[in-house]
């Protein structure tokens, strides 16, 4: 073959090469509300997060889980997903758990929405099991506090409130002004 045929085949092959790496061979969709969480531009991208926190005697004091958890440093709140708590608050142990949750930047509050449940576990008592749509835990004055309509379930009481006020520190609790309370009646069989 003459130096002619070698370098039209030559360019020839580039050009097929060009169209090659131009073209994509698989075109997908991108889904929507990956699409904006990644316009936002995290700053990282965990799976499988777990943060513990000790407090000054070394004993384990707070454990924060999630599914995973999309972080935006401090231009906005780091988003989790499955968020799930256990705080260490003597004499009784809180579970908090949502399918959604949010960290402010400066990681002090922690917000879990959609279907938020919070058991207070101590032994030798009733347990108190919480359930409402949103859950805010302030960790600087360690409040837990909700506005959305709560219910809380110790032993055979049932409250329902329209907002919800606990101290961790006390293991006081308020329930708002509109409470609604039901108990199960005590029968001579009981």
């Amino acid at each position: 073959m003459s130096g002619f045929g070698r370098l039209f085949f030559t360019a020839l092959g580039s050009v097929a090469l060009f169209i090659g790496l131009s073209e994509p061979t698989n075109k997908t969709s991108v889904d929507q509300t990956l699409k904006e969480i990644t316009d936002q531009r995290p700053d990282a991208f965990m799976q499988g997060f777990s943060q513990r926190k000790f407090d000054r005697h070394g004993r384990l004091e707070t454990t924060l889980t999630a599914t995973s958890l999309l972080d935006f440093g401090g231009r906005a709140n780091a988003k989790l997903i499955n968020p799930k708590l256990r705080l260490e608050r003597q004499p009784a142990t809180w579970l908090i758990e949502g399918e959604r949750g949010e960290l402010n930047p400066d990681r002090n509050e922690v917000f879990l929405s959609k279907n938020v449940v919070a058991d207070r576990l101590e032994n030798g008592k009733n347990s108190w099991h919480l359930s409402g749509e949103t859950l805010k835990w302030d960790q600087k004055t360690d409040l837990v506090t909700s506005t959305t309509r709560t219910t809380l379930r110790q032993g055979s009481i049932n409250s329902v409130g329209n907002e919800l006020v606990i101290d961790l520190n006390t293991n006081e609790y308020r329930l708002g002004e509109n409470v609604r309370t039901k108990w199960r009646s005590a029968t001579s069989s009981d």
